[in-house]
């Protein structure tokens, strides 16, 4: 399949988040242009039965959205119960209260 430049305007600092993210996969560019290809192409599937719904898009990409937090979230509690040192020192960073 042939790809097609394009030009897309992205949030510089979640574009970096999401590339140094991906870096530990192999080249950050090739991964963040593969997850971004991939994401329009589920998109592309997922919108015309979106479409139908009485809620209509914005919504439903909104509730999709909450859904993805919510994967983090039981990845991260996951890693949690693990013991992973990284999430517990956040935890206990966010906990300080100012002295």
């Amino acid at each position: 399949m042939p790809l097609k430049n394009y030009s897309i305007r992205l949030d510089e600092e979640e574009y970096e988040k999401l590339k140094k993210s991906l870096s530990g996969f192999g080249d950050p560019d090739i991964n963040t242009g593969f997850v971004i290809r991939q994401y329009i192409r589920d998109l592309n599937k997922a919108i015309p039965d979106l479409k139908k719904s009485d809620l209509g898009l914005s919504f439903n990409l909104a509730f999709f959205g909450s859904m993805l937090r919510q994967f983090v979230r039981s990845a991260q509690l996951e890693a949690l119960v693990k013991g992973d040192k990284t999430i517990i020192d956040k935890i206990r960073k966010s906990s300080k209260v100012d002295e």
